[in-house]
């Protein structure tokens, strides 16, 4: 499995970038030392152990004291408890060196060396680590937590972008819903006038369609064979009203199974063509509808004859193709072509959806 830094949550971020500073101060950074002032591989080991036990204390202050006071912008108890901190680094140091003292393994004269300074006895010194050497560990300490919390703020506002998105999804489906039901309750209407025998299976054909739009559609993403259905059953639905009633020929190509997609993405497009054909006084009227998929891409095409009196222009500015607009550019940014192509007698709206 392909490793993604951008896939990790805030928390993961944080503990990777905190298990690279501490492998650096604790080990990488020792040993490189060591191999540069000790002859003998055993003293360097040596020096990478003692960094190793000094780790809870530099962990004490990126985790705690930093966040519970530069964090929550308490600067004045941060002043007062900074002192407080150096003792406990500096207790954490001379622990460390006389554990070290006391360690059969440590070679004799590197334990000699540590028992030199004094770590047990506070009059031969104030302080067992170098001031510089200390700045340098809390300074580094202090950018680790700086990364962490540029994470966590990182994370803050991809969720907040999230919600935005998905609020504008939302109100663009609040626009398509009362617009489908109001075409298709205008279609039962015509039928019930004309004391229709087909209006009992429109009726039932409208239940399962609003079925799949109340709740259905209420998903991020449904199974691409859920929505051909879909799209099968609405074309029913509105070949009931037509004669001939195989004026709309819908053809699908490929798998579908395994394609999920946002629901009723493709409703704007089938109804444009509905609208300026169907709904039209025109003669030889015609639509075609394809759908195909592949492992790579999603192809989406509508063609209708041309009326008279329609045009791109028109086409584009009403809720169908400026609906479809917003929702793929919120969607799939940079992963998909929408086109518009228009003959004499035929207008095509082809959309490529990139699934890779």
């Amino acid at each position: 499995m392909q490793f993604s830094f951008s896939t990790l949550t805030y928390k993961q971020k944080g503990l990777l970038a905190e298990m690279i500073y501490l492998a650096f101060i604790g080990i990488v950074s020792p040993f490189a030392v060591g191999l540069q002032i000790f002859n003998h591989l055993s003293f360097t080991l040596s020096l990478v152990l003692l960094n190793i036990l000094g780790l809870p204390v530099i962990v004490l202050f990126y985790r705690v004291y930093l966040p519970y006071t530069i964090g929550k912008g308490k600067y004045v108890l941060a002043s007062l408890l900074f002192p407080v901190y150096l003792v406990l680094y500096e207790l954490s140091s001379r622990l460390s060196c006389i554990m070290l003292i006391h360690l059969p393994i440590i070679p004799e004269k590197y334990r000699l060396n540590l028992m030199s300074a004094h770590p047990d006895d506070f009059t031969k010194g104030y302080f067992n680590q170098s001031l510089g050497y200390t700045g340098l560990v809390l300074l580094a300490a202090t950018s680790l937590y700086l990364v962490k919390l540029l994470f966590k703020n990182q994370e803050n506002l991809i969720n907040v972008e999230t919600e935005k998105l998905k609020l504008e999804l939302n109100q663009l489906k609040l626009q398509i819903q009362p617009h489908f039901f109001f075409n298709t309750l205008n279609n039962m209407y015509a039928l019930s006038v004309q004391k229709s025998p087909e209006t009992p299976k429109m009726i039932k054909n409208l239940s399962s369609i609003m079925r799949y739009v109340l709740y259905e559609s209420n998903q991020d993403k449904v199974s691409l064979e859920k929505e051909v259905d879909f799209i099968n059953s609405y074309i029913q639905l509105e070949s009931f009203r037509h004669t001939p009633s195989d004026l709309i020929e819908f053809s699908t190509q490929g798998n579908f199974s395994h394609v999920m997609i946002e629901p009723l993405l493709f409703m704007p497009l089938i109804e444009n063509t509905f609208k300026h054909v169907l709904h039209q006084n025109i003669t030889d009227k015609w639509i075609k509808i394809v759908l195909s998929v592949d492992e790579q891409e999603l192809i989406f095409q509508t063609s209708n004859v041309l009326p008279p009196s329609i045009g791109i222009a028109n086409e584009s500015g009403g809720i169908g193709l400026k609906n479809v607009r917003k929702r793929l550019n919120l969607l799939y940014p940079d992963q998909h072509e929408l086109t518009i192509f228009e003959e004499e007698n035929s207008f095509t709206v082809t959309l490529v959806i990139n699934l890779i």
